[in-house]
């Protein structure tokens, strides 16, 4: 019985798609929102992927009541969010019945600081969600 061997394979060469690099993602969710016996406590989850850890972060927010109106706008401060790291943090607001609170906006960064990040990186990698009945975005 004779054997014929075909001549050399060549291999195939395949090539994957070129990877996007990593989306940086700075998130915030709305947790939880809890009465309490002085207003509202408002619990968030957040998430640092942008590359560098932040020093001090802290975000405009405008709270709309039932009706659509301007209830009230503040200014909560997160501070530091190392990268990598979940984080949670509550805020309590006096004088607040979370029966008020609609919706919440996230209005403007108003402090996001760390090494080598630059003018904006928080605004563009800001994502936001809610798991509550209380709308929260962007």
């Amino acid at each position: 019985m004779a054997l014929t061997l075909a001549g050399p394979v060549a291999a195939q060469e395949t090539t994957s798609p070129p990877r996007e690099p990593a989306k940086s993602v700075l998130s915030i969710e709305l947790n939880r929102v809890v009465a309490n016996e002085a207003g509202c406590r408002l619990g968030f989850v957040t998430q640092n992927r942008i590359g560098s850890d932040l020093s001090k972060t802290a975000f405009e927010i405008v709270l709309f009541n039932p009706e659509g109106l301007i209830e009230r706008m503040l200014v909560l401060d997160f501070g530091a969010m190392p990268e990598g790291r979940t984080k949670v943090r509550e805020f309590n607001l006096p004088n607040a019945p979370c029966d008020s609170i609609a919706r919440i906006l996230v209005n403007d960064v108003s402090a996001c600081e760390g090494e080598g990040v630059a003018e904006g990186a928080c605004a563009s990698a800001l994502s936001a969600s809610s798991r509550t009945d209380v709308a929260f975005g962007l």
